[in-house]
């Protein structure tokens, strides 16, 4: 199984119809085929102060995507939708990091 990790943060002067619009085209990658499970997650505001000083704060959401090898990553990111989300989310983002593992299930 391959874990697909998109770490960002939008740029300030985003409203917040546009930062729910774009979250919302992000949920919708779950509908590309050979996804296997999507998550978009934000940065947790930690209420323990002491907490709050371990945890990287470099980006606000991460975009969590399973898929079941590489083939499903390269055929994820060849899809018209995807095209078009990466394009504009790319004009959204202040800060953008994507990185993959291998993993065990």
């Amino acid at each position: 199984m391959l874990r697909h990790m998109v770490l960002f943060s939008l740029k300030d002067t985003i409203e917040d119809a546009d930062r729910d619009y774009i979250l919302g085209q992000a949920a919708r990658l779950a509908d590309i085929a050979s996804v296997r499970r999507l998550d978009v997650a934000r940065l947790l505001d930690p209420a323990d102060p002491a907490y709050k000083t371990h945890i990287a704060t470099d980006f606000d959401y991460a975009l969590l995507i399973d898929f079941d090898d590489e083939a499903g990553l390269y055929a994820y990111q060849k899809d018209p939708f995807h095209v078009v989300f990466a394009k504009e989310i790319r004009e959204r983002v202040s800060g953008l990091k994507v990185m993959d593992f291998v993993t065990s299930r």
